[in-house]
């Protein structure tokens, strides 16, 4: 395997298993259940802020594992555009 090769390969392997925790982390996000909105107050606190902050941070780790996986799949794809050009062959 050449040098292009081998990068593409990590690169394209760990794109796979951060695409793969952002739709674990969303699935989960998606799947949990929220109190009844009527309880709150007029300043946002109240049971059912409260339990939008666990969907909320998920979701946010989830982007951030979809981000890492498109650099890593962009990486991939540019170690075997570039790697020729910089000698890495």
């Amino acid at each position: 395997m050449t040098s292009p090769e081998w990068w593409e390969t990590l690169f394209g392997t760990f794109s796979f298993m951060a695409a793969l925790l952002a739709a674990h982390l969303w699935f989960r996000a998606s799947k949990i259940k929220l109190p009844p909105h009527t309880s709150d107050s007029y300043d946002g606190k109240g049971p059912f802020a409260d339990a939008l902050a666990r969907p909320g941070a998920m979701n946010a780790n989830a982007a951030f594992a979809a981000a890492i996986a498109a650099l890593l799949q962009a990486l991939s794809i540019g170690s075997k555009v570039i790697g020729p050009l910089i000698g890495l062959s």
